[in-house]
């Protein structure tokens, strides 16, 4: 196989193009071959693109014309509007298909994919990707057909197909291989890690990591670097390395600056902080720092017209900020979300009743008189049923939304405190357990309960006694990590579950907590009214068993009521 030109030969020979033959065929040549080469810079790659457009057209090169208008169609598909592209796509490979030169049906087929994906119709896209690849294999394009089969894997994913999704990645990291790519190795090896991931298996998704990486440090550590990054930071995260998921973010962060420190993308730099505060921050009790992170993600995102990314942002906050006690700001946040998350709804479809629109008007022009009519009619209803029904469809779904929301919450939150319940934290803990006995990680539970709480009912009444009730947990919160899980079983007993803590460390923050309820002023809810707790403890390494767990903290917990109260137990 001839070997493939790095793209540094290629930005050489069209400044020797154009140098020497400007405005000729050979400077044309020099520039489409690099233009179709720089994918992974967008920005450059349009601007050659539109240059390519009107040389081609000067000079009568209808194929070489076709591919670069089709570049320019993929680029407003990206980074402007997909429904503004799809038209113009659509209108260039009705006249690709026509053409003798493959590359330019190629193209053409993988800028109306592009235009169909974002749009998120899935199928459509599908479908010209298998057309774009088998034009790129019949024009011999080896990296064109690589780029398809990672195309391909990405649609597979959205479509659930992840065995399928990971074998497309898998070959596409071939061809780039043989093809000298290894900043496209990298990247498919970052989605392989990814899917490595989400299969359970963050281990062999770092071992993956690795491989990413020293593709992407031979290829000079790219732009594209970023998706290792990320997925490192991602698969840490899963096996509780948050301090190296924290220092794989920043570096993902770092790359994402250009030499005058400017954002290089801005549709990273909105992914890459999400990501840093929820495998680093967040789970290392970084409130503060997870919540600036996460309101600059928003800031970007509503500056650059990313309502999805905005949506999933206001929805991390609402958690964090629910998590350090701000249940009001919580609310704010989650209300955007959720309006954010119906706009995404509605936008979607509109794009999608636009997108069949435009189809059915692009086959109408090619029938004849009397089958065109008979189609506009047909389509004009399906179009009018869409346009019918979208209203309709949203206001079920902010409805549905809101009320699995309102289930949820039910099921899982202690209707006087406001923290988990004992539903929420049994299937927490047994979750916890099952990481614990897996890779080992430290777990510990607290149990206590208000020393003679019967007597505080008694003396001063039930009202006292929930206020009692509600300030312990109101307590516990301001106390806790962020990853640890407060819950109340029933009555004045409640449980602590602290992830990645052993005994000795939990006692130590059962003691900080207790010494906290000494020292609150219990007499403002009541005169002369003084609050007590005893705590018991237990937890270690693999601790694969919950409800034995619990029965060693319930234990723990009578052993210091018997040794008179007011104490840490374990």
């Amino acid at each position: 196989m001839e070997a493939v030109p790095t793209l540094a030969t290629l930005e050489r020979r069209l400044s020797d193009a154009r140098r020497t033959a400007a405005g000729t065929p050979g400077e044309l040549a020099a520039l489409v071959e690099l233009a179709s080469r720089l994918v992974r810079d967008p920005q450059r790659r349009g601007e050659l693109a539109a240059e390519g457009v009107e040389l081609a057209t000067r000079l009568g090169a209808d194929g070489i014309r076709l591919r670069c208008r089709a570049m320019v169609a993929e680029f407003v598909a990206r980074h402007r509007s997909a429904a503004e592209a799809l038209p113009d796509a659509l209108e260039i490979l009705a006249e690709a298909v026509r053409d003798p030169d493959p590359l330019a049906g190629a193209q053409a087929h993988h800028s109306v994919a592009h235009c169909y994906d974002e749009l998120d119709c899935t199928s459509e896209a599908l479908e010209h990707v298998h057309h774009a690849l088998a034009e790129y294999q019949q024009g011999g394009d080896r990296l064109g057909e690589g780029r398809m089969y990672s195309f391909m894997a990405s649609l597979f994913w959205q479509l659930g197909e992840n065995d399928r999704a990971r074998e497309l990645y898998e070959r596409a990291y071939g061809i780039f291989l043989e093809c000298d790519d290894p900043s496209g190795a990298g990247v498919m090896l970052s989605a392989v890690a990814d899917l490595q991931r989400e299969a359970g298996d963050p281990q062999a998704a770092i071992a993956t990591c690795d491989r990413a990486m020293e593709q992407f440090e031979q290829a000079g550590m790219p732009l594209d670097s970023y998706m290792g990054m990320t997925s490192y930071a991602e698969a840490l995260a899963e096996v509780g390395r948050h301090d190296l998921a924290g220092l794989w973010a920043k570096r993902a962060a770092e790359r994402n600056r250009l030499p005058d420190g400017t954002l290089a993308n801005p549709s990273y730099e909105i992914d890459l902080l999400m990501v840093l505060a929820r495998t680093a921050q967040l789970p290392t009790g970084d409130i503060a720092g997870a919540r600036a992170s996460l309101e600059a993600a928003v800031a970007l995102a509503d500056e650059r017209g990313g309502v999805r990314a905005a949506a999933e942002g206001e929805a991390l906050l609402a958690d964090v900020l629910h998590a350090d006690g701000d249940v009001a700001g919580a609310y704010r946040h989650l209300q955007r979300s959720c309006r954010l998350t119906e706009q995404v709804s509605k936008s979607v479809h509109d794009q999608r009743v636009r997108a069949l629109r435009v189809r059915f008007e692009v086959e109408l022009a090619e029938r004849d008189a009397q089958r065109y009519r008979e189609q506009a009619q047909a389509q004009a209803a399906v179009i009018a049923e869409l346009e019918r029904t979208r209203s309709e469809l949203a206001n079920r779904m902010a409805e549905l939304e809101r009320l699995n929301a309102e289930i949820v919450q039910l099921s899982q939150t202690d209707p006087l405190t406001g923290i988990a319940n004992r539903r929420f934290m049994n299937e927490r803990l047994v979750e916890l357990c099952r990481v614990s006995a897996r890779y080992g990680a430290p777990l510990a539970v607290a149990v206590f309960d208000v020393d003679l709480f019967k007597s505080v009912n008694d003396r001063y009444g039930h009202g006292v006694g929930d206020a009692v009730l509600v300030a312990l947990a109101d307590l516990l919160r301001r106390q806790l990590r962020a990853t640890d899980v407060p819950a109340r079983l029933g009555g004045d007993e409640f449980v602590v579950i602290l992830p990645r803590t052993d005994a000795d460390e939990a006692v130590a923050a059962c003691q900080r907590f207790q010494a906290a309820v000494r020292a609150h002023s219990w007499s403002d809810l009541a005169e002369g009214l003084t609050v007590t707790i005893t705590v018991g403890v237990a937890g270690g390494a693999e601790q694969g068993d919950p409800e034995q767990l619990m029965r060693r903290a319930d234990a723990a917990l009578y052993r210091g009521k018997r040794s008179g109260r007011d104490t840490v137990a374990w």
